[in-house]
């Protein structure tokens, strides 16, 4: 549907103008933008309801009159205008009604029809300024019309999708990342711990140990915390979740800040306990706290950026891989824009609407895609992240450990070696099994969310798809009335 609707009567002089009018136009605004019913409305359609809604979505409606078009008559007889059921008229009632541009297009000799001999439901068109094409000077007349267009109808509306970018995978670069680094950690943190002085006496209990077991402790905690959220609780941090990425991206960081805030204290905590005993190992562990804390504010930064410009220029292309909270945020905040409307909505919000819906039904289906993934590929393509950091977590925590052990072992004569390495493994086995808990768990609970998720976005976009439909969709005209133009 366009923003020029083309009304006339159909007629040998009338037809070819329309026709040729209609080409010239269609090259200047886009086929879409202007309406005439021979190109514009599908075979099998009503013809009424695509009328309606094509004099609904127009900005302009040209009645084009030629010589004769006041007094055309039917084969029996009777005026066309009088005719209740006749097209031309009922085009001219509803652009009036709906208070749309109304031009009067008079070819060649043509006379602007006087008042009294109009019906009086279209008697404004004679007090519309009209314009004059003619067969001697077609094209600067369309050109003189097309300028006056111009300011009349709002542009094509188009949506600016963003340059695809393939997902960004670290793959193979993160994981030998990981594992230099957990080398690296094996080897300076039992230096770092002798560097700096740590007692190597058996019965002292040094900064290390303390720090290895404090590590493993927050490994149960979060084991808790997960299991607590994932099976107990599951339900209402489900519900949670949903409250929160329904909202915006600001309100969702103000309702979980206190998460960060703690790790932040408990991380702060601890080096002001470790830099008093060890200065050079406290600074190892600031180094990895930068590492950590500086992506995520960049991350936030760059969410709190995005999520005001998904706002202001709605909608957008959606990621290829968009998480649930950025899809469930879009849904919700196109169902509220949907509620707000009234019918019968304009054509631009009709392809905005219909453009957002079919972005969120292919992300929606790649969350119903990624519901079945199995662990391997779930953590190597969905959270290589979180892997790595529970890999480092890890290897953290037995450098830790070996941090102890090595001073202590080169202090002990028996059983030093048996230390030095039961330790380190045990410590191992331990963190391994919390972690490896954990990720089971995580993976479980991510599936089930999953799969809620995707039958409950389902749902949901059908109702959206449903509403707008029906908003977009005229009244159907009664079949009394419905007669050929």
């Amino acid at each position: 549907m366009g923003g020029v609707f083309i009304n006339y009567r159909r007629g040998p002089r009338a037809t070819d103008a329309v026709h040729r009018l209609h080409e010239r136009l269609s090259r200047h605004f886009g086929a879409t933008q202007v309406f005439l019913d021979t190109s514009s409305m599908p075979p099998g359609n009503r013809y009424p309801d695509d009328l309606r809604r094509g004099v609904h979505d127009c900005e302009v409606l040209l009645v084009t009159i030629s010589e004769g078009w006041l007094e055309a008559r039917d084969s029996a007889g009777e005026r066309c205008l009088d005719r209740a059921g006749d097209w031309v008229r009922h085009e001219i009632e509803l652009a009036l009604a709906a208070e749309k541009t109304v031009i009067p297009l008079l070819l060649d000799a043509a006379e602007p029809p006087p008042p009294e001999l109009l019906p009086l439901s279209i008697r404004e068109l004679s007090l519309r300024q009209a314009h004059r094409v003619t067969s001697d000077d077609w094209d600067a007349a369309v050109e003189k019309l097309i300028v006056k267009l111009e300011r009349l109808v709002a542009p094509e509306w188009t949506p600016i999708r963003s340059e695809e970018r393939p997902p960004r995978r670290p793959g193979r670069l993160l994981g030998w990342a990981t594992g230099l680094i957990s080398a690296a950690l094996c080897v300076l943190m039992p230096w770092a711990a002798t560097a700096g002085g740590l007692s190597k006496e058996p019965g002292r209990d040094p900064v290390s140990l303390r720090l290895a077991l404090a590590s493993l402790g927050l490994m149960g905690v979060v084991l808790v915390a997960v299991l607590l959220s994932c099976g107990l609780m599951r339900r209402p941090v489900q519900a949670w979740e949903r409250d929160l990425q329904d909202a915006t991206q600001k309100n969702y960081l103000r309702a979980t800040y206190p998460i960060p805030v703690f790790l932040l204290f408990f991380a702060t905590l601890i080096l002001s306990q470790v830099w008093g005993q060890s200065p050079s190992f406290a600074v190892v562990l600031m180094l990895g706290m930068c590492i950590a804390v500086g992506p995520m504010a960049a991350h936030i930064m760059r969410s709190l950026k995005k999520d005001r410009e998904r706002w202001m220029s709605w909608p957008e292309a959606m990621p290829a891989t968009a998480p649930v909270a950025t899809v469930r945020r879009e849904i919700a905040r196109l169902d509220v824009r949907t509620q707000e409307w009234s019918a019968p909505i304009r054509r631009e919000q009709r392809d905005r609407a219909s453009f957002a819906l079919g972005e969120l039904q292919a992300a929606v289906a790649t969350q119903g895609r990624t519901a079945k993934y199995g662990r391997l590929q779930w953590l190597r393509e969905a959270q290589p992240w979180v892997f790595s950091g529970y890999v480092l977590w890890l290897a953290l925590t037995v450098a830790l450990t070996l941090a102890w052990t090595v001073p202590l072992g080169s202090g002990l004569e028996d059983g030093g070696g048996v230390r030095l390495h039961a330790a380190p493994v045990a410590a191992g086995i331990v963190g391994f099994a919390l972690a490896w808990t954990t990720m089971e768990c995580a993976y479980r609970y991510q599936r089930w969310q999953r799969r809620r998720f995707h039958a409950e976005a389902v749902r949901r976009l059908a109702l959206v798809a449903a509403r707008v439909d029906t908003l977009t969709s005229p009244s159907r005209t009664r079949l009394v009335t419905a007669r050929k133009r």
